[in-house]
């Protein structure tokens, strides 16, 4: 219930006119006092654009009085001032179990006249005993990018040799990102293999639509012929009657998600939003979408990393819009965000945004603020608790959802927040080459890397640069002329390698529903760090980004654990070995490593591999084991699965034998052009 009230305190006796001077003393060291106290319980972002008129604050966890205490000490604030006092995110999180455990309870939104500045209400509140915290209401940062080139297909189709490609969608020959065969049409130093992985993690699963995904971005924009079929939809409200609540959840009309920007929170009655408006910007968060999950095998545009297989079996996409063209949500608005995210339904967060790198420098400084010792802790921070918390699992293979952030386009050594928290998956980004984006942020808090694009190492006629990613767009966004009447664009940045690994992590969810393997979310980001290509051997020299020169070797070791690689994770899934060979080279593989330490003990029946695996690997002829040791050559980049059977305790001497039991292992090999000196492992 919202509370209304007028406060109507006695105006001071003297006016500051009139003071003596130890008046004036007196209410000099009183404002001393009431910015210390501000210090001392102010948190979150305390740089950015206020919202006027509003401030957010939470009350001590020994004040269970909850909303009726908040109005109580509204009424000290300011007189003849009508304040409202209110849940800081509206509609009630379904789990209050969990909202309460994080604190999600006890944080309210004070609002009050434009007129007065939001500084002096914060030092006013800030000196009640009972305020744990105190947080500006700021707006995010909206998404930008430097540049948005249209997509001009490429003069190569499937049927001038590109026929192996999974899927028939016309354009993923130009999707470096997802297939790289080190074609010098996409860069001069591009790698094979310099990707994603995902083309033989496909043999195993494209995604489910029962693993939803939301993007906490711009709008996506449903009507697109490679979106329509991905993204999410709310069945009672999509059946339902406009302007009303169908499924009972708080918010109107959200039928594919809901648009926080400039919505009223309201916890008296249903949010009503304005409608997804994928039109406005430039199509940054349709552009997030179709690398996670555009439609794959439907005959056209672009294919994606958890995008099914064309049998409507895809990730669900849902749009949680908090950027509209320059506009965006406040603290109180992306915290209701999350909160809606895991009530209905997302397993996975893709939040390409982010504080400045630099704003924060410590944990401590993004959760206390600036230079003050609060216990406290920003909305937003509680808000992505309470997604992350196993008791609000929306998948029966994970316990606990994943968020997923970009690192940051500001070129500096450190991760951007709240990615950098160490439960976010705060994602660097390279280009075909394996060298990090002259914009990427890299360092503290950075946790994986992705395909993020490098526009500064393509064609020098930037319609014709594919170093960039290429993903779905928005025809109808006119901000640069060249991008207008494509519903296909280039983009580069963390805010394209981010929507990588969350797509990964979808195609991990999906595989492990499928197989009936649990997780905690811990052991599952375990496995994604720990599935990862190592870069750090292409750290070396220099490069040149928007005329500066970058020495490589300055990001070795910053920009996670290495290239995300989503064979290597599926195989982690599965709790099947994974072994780095080099391609073009013979590989003796030891089998004691994998079948048990006493080989002498050991008699080898078989080693088997699938036509998809034989093919993938560019075998030439099949495995063979010889003393132990397995052996194969590898012509082409790939991975594949061989399967080696053996017996153990059976007499060799004795015809038939006595005691022999036959096992089987699988082994993933993994062929790359790269290898590192350590094998691959960390």
């Amino acid at each position: 219930m919202k509370n209304r009230l007028f406060v109507l305190l006695a105006l001071a006796a003297f006016s500051t006119s009139c003071m003596t001077e130890d008046i004036r003393e007196d209410v000099s060291a009183a404002d001393n006092a009431s910015r210390q106290a501000l210090m001392t319980k102010l948190a979150g972002n305390t740089y950015g654009e206020r919202e006027p008129g509003s401030l957010l604050f939470k009350l001590d966890a020994g004040q269970a009085d909850g909303i009726t205490k908040a109005c109580d000490l509204a009424a000290t604030l300011f007189p003849g001032t009508e304040v409202t006092v209110s849940s800081a995110t509206g509609v009630a999180p379904k789990n209050m179990k969990v909202a309460k455990e994080v604190g999600l309870d006890r944080w309210y939104i004070v609002r009050f006249d434009e007129s007065i500045p939001v500084e002096s209400m914060a030092q006013k509140i800030a000196q009640l005993p009972e305020i744990q915290t105190v947080q500006y209401n700021t707006y995010l940062t909206p998404t930008e990018s430097d540049i948005v080139l249209p997509y001009i297909p490429s003069a190569k189709t499937r049927a001038e040799g590109k026929a192996d490609l999974p899927f028939d969608d016309p354009n993923l020959a130009d999707q470096w990102n997802l297939i790289n065969t080190g074609s010098k049409d996409i860069a001069e130093t591009a790698v094979e293999g310099a990707d994603v992985g995902v083309k033989d993690a496909w043999r195993l699963t494209a995604g489910s639509s029962d693993v939803i995904v939301a993007v906490l971005d711009c709008a996506i924009k449903s009507i697109h012929s490679d979106l329509r079929n991905a993204v999410w939809v709310n069945q009672a409200e999509a059946d339902g009657a406009n302007g009303v609540d169908d499924d009972g959840n708080g918010y109107i009309d959200d039928e594919n998600g809901f648009n926080f920007v400039g919505c009223k929170l309201s916890e008296d009655e249903p949010v009503k939003g304005n409608m997804l408006n994928w039109s406005a910007g430039y199509g940054h968060g349709t552009h997030v979408a179709g690398i996670i999950g555009a439609t794959n095998g439907n005959g056209k545009g672009v294919s994606s990393i958890a995008g099914g297989t064309g049998n409507g079996d895809g990730v669900r996409l849902m749009s949680c819009q908090i950027f509209e063209g320059s506009k965006s949500t406040t603290d109180a608005q992306s915290a209701a965000a999350y909160i809606y995210a895991a009530d209905n339904g997302a397993s996975v967060i893709n939040s390409s945004y982010g504080f400045a790198g630099g704003t924060f420098l410590k944990d401590e400084d993004f959760i206390n603020g600036i230079e003050n010792g609060a216990k406290g802790s920003p909305l937003e921070y509680d808000a992505i608790r309470y997604f992350i918390h196993p008791d609000n699992s929306n998948s029966p293979a994970v316990k606990g959802n994943i968020v997923v952030f970009a690192a940051g386009n500001e070129s500096q050594p450190y991760s951007s927040y709240p990615g950098a928290l160490p439960f976010c998956i705060s994602v660097t980004g390279f280009g075909p080459d394996f060298r990090p984006g002259g914009y990427t942020n890299h360092g503290p808090g950075c946790k994986i890397a992705a395909p993020g694009g490098d526009l500064a190492i393509g064609a020098a006629d930037y319609q014709q640069n594919k170093s960039q990613i290429l993903s779905t767009g928005v025809s109808e966004c006119a901000m640069n002329s060249n991008v207008y009447g494509s519903d296909y664009v280039y983009m580069q940045g963390t805010s394209m390698a981010c929507p990588h690994v969350t797509g990964v992590v979808a195609l991990g969810i999906s595989y492990a529903e499928k197989i009936g393997k649990t997780f905690t979310r811990e052991e599952f980001t375990s496995l994604l760090l720990t599935s990862v290509n190592d870069i750090d051997q292409y750290l070396s020299g220099a490069k040149t980004y928007n005329g500066e020169t970058i020495n490589l070797s300055d990001y070795k070791g910053r920009l996670g654990t290495g290239a995300v690689d989503a064979w290597k994770f599926l195989m982690a899934i599965e709790g099947t070995p994974s072994v780095l060979v080099k391609t073009g080279e013979a590989a003796e593989i030891d089998l004691s490593d994998h079948m048990g330490g006493n080989a002498d003990g050991l008699e080898y029946l078989s080693v088997k591999i699938d036509d998809a695996g034989r093919n993938s690997l560019g075998l030439s002829a099949d495995p063979v084991i010889r003393n132990g040791k397995l052996e194969l050559t590898c012509t082409k980049v790939g991975s594949g699965k061989v399967s080696i059977t053996a017996t153990v305790g059976r007499d060799k001497e004795m015809e038939g034998g006595i005691g022999g039991m036959e096992f089987t292992r699988e082994v993933s090999i993994v062929s790359r052009s790269f290898v590192s000196g350590n094998g691959g492992w960390l």
